[in-house]
């Protein structure tokens, strides 16, 4: 009994270790700065506030003497809107390219496919921060830079080649009977492709596209380097 009450205290210990530090941050923000560094710490904001939110969403807002603030730093809504619209573009070119690639070199013994494969594999060993520089040069140059389209190719390079091996790999464990019945049943090479294996492969490109959402909405240093300063920052 006493082991268990012992384990029990070591729990809720490791529990309020971790969640306390993010319960303080999540207060700090609806608390002026006084409040913040004040001495004990405040358990409970005593003076809320919604200011801080206000300006970190792009919006004025009064302060603790009662005048009014500009908005703080890069306005959020704005970049979170940008992330949002460059993601979804991304993944979808990147599943309309990589969809049937990653078919096509999954099902079938395609000429020169293993240098494909090798070219595919290289491409992820490299990190983006050592073709980030030739982007920016290039896309200085071509009037891409601190755009949405320039950040999408830049994207499209690092997720397609993923999202192509990713897929490879699953439509190759799929069952090639699946597609031997269509074909006797009089469909065409597509219509199997688009009747019988997109659906059953549904459940693996609908993973693919939230992994391509995610690379895209996560990638920091290339929309960093490429779009910071512009409207097009994410």
């Amino acid at each position: 009994m006493s082991r268990k009450i012992a384990l029990i205290i070591i729990a809720v210990a490791l529990i309020l270790w971790s969640v306390l530090p993010l319960y303080y941050i999540l207060i700090a923000a609806f608390m002026w700065e006084t409040d913040v560094v004040s001495r004990p710490p405040q358990i409970f904001p005593t003076n809320p506030t919604f200011s801080n939110i206000l300006r970190v969403l792009g919006f004025p807002a009064p302060g603790i003497t009662g005048e009014m603030l500009r908005p703080a730093g890069y306005p959020v809504v704005e970049g979170l809107t940008n992330s949002a619209i460059v993601a979804s573009i991304v993944t979808l070119i990147a599943m309309a390219v990589s969809v049937p690639a990653g078919y096509v070199l999954g099902r079938y013994n395609v000429p020169k496919r293993n240098a494909f494969l090798m070219l595919i594999l290289g491409t992820r060993t490299l990190p983006p921060i050592s073709i980030v520089i030739p982007y920016f040069i290039l896309f200085k140059t071509i009037g891409l830079l601190g755009t949405h389209l320039g950040l999408i190719i830049a994207h499209l390079s690092l997720i397609i080649p993923l999202i192509t091996w990713i897929l490879m790999g699953f439509f190759a464990t799929l069952p090639r009977e699946l597609e031997k019945q269509a074909r006797i049943d009089g469909f065409s090479r597509m219509g199997a492709f688009l009747r019988i294996v997109l659906p059953t492969a549904s459940s693996g490109i609908a993973t693919c596209a939230i992994i391509a959402f995610l690379t895209s909405w996560n990638e920091f240093i290339m929309a960093w380097i490429l779009t910071t300063g512009s409207k097009a920052q994410t």
